[in-house]
């Protein structure tokens, strides 16, 4: 059991606990804004171990990735807003310091669906649209189905359509 993650998803849910209470119009609720945290975490993991890329790393960073939403309540320009608060969460990881970049940077670049970026990217980008599509969701956009598509190829799934 990796206690120091367990540590920061406690982190994470007082945090989004204090948020519900402070904004009420929210595009998503706190609840799915848990849910997807840590189950965008576990898929990030099983995606690093098989491509190669620091477990928990990858966790920390999908489990980051929507904080922008998470502050602001709204899904619109939603990843670059999450800059500043990803920073914050990190700032006391002191054993992280020259990862804490390219964590901040998956957070801000993964609805950049369409383009290709850093292996930490790649996961955040692909964790996301896998536990939306595993949760229900229509994955509509023309670039989100080819990565709903891709990714699943490479866990061995058979894309559904």
């Amino acid at each position: 059991m990796n206690w120091e993650f367990m540590g920061d998803l406690q982190k994470i849910f007082t945090l989004l606990d204090e948020l519900e209470v402070q904004t009420s119009k929210r595009d998503y609720p706190i609840i799915w804004e848990k849910v997807h945290a840590t189950s965008c975490a576990q898929i990030g993991r099983m995606l690093a171990e098989k491509r190669g890329i620091n477990v928990e790393q990858a966790a920390l960073a999908c489990a980051l990735h929507d904080m922008g939403r998470w502050i602001s309540g709204r899904q619109y320009e939603h990843a670059p807003k999450g800059e500043g608060p990803v920073r914050s969460f990190l700032a006391e990881k002191e054993d992280m310091a020259e990862v804490k970049d390219q964590i901040v940077q998956a957070v801000i670049n993964h609805s950049k669906k369409d383009e290709v970026g850093t292996p930490l990217e790649e996961i955040v980008k692909d964790a996301d649209v896998l536990d939306c599509h595993w949760h229900g969701e229509d994955i509509m956009k023309p670039f989100h189905m080819a990565r709903l598509k891709t990714a699943l190829e490479d866990l061995g799934i058979p894309y559904p359509y």
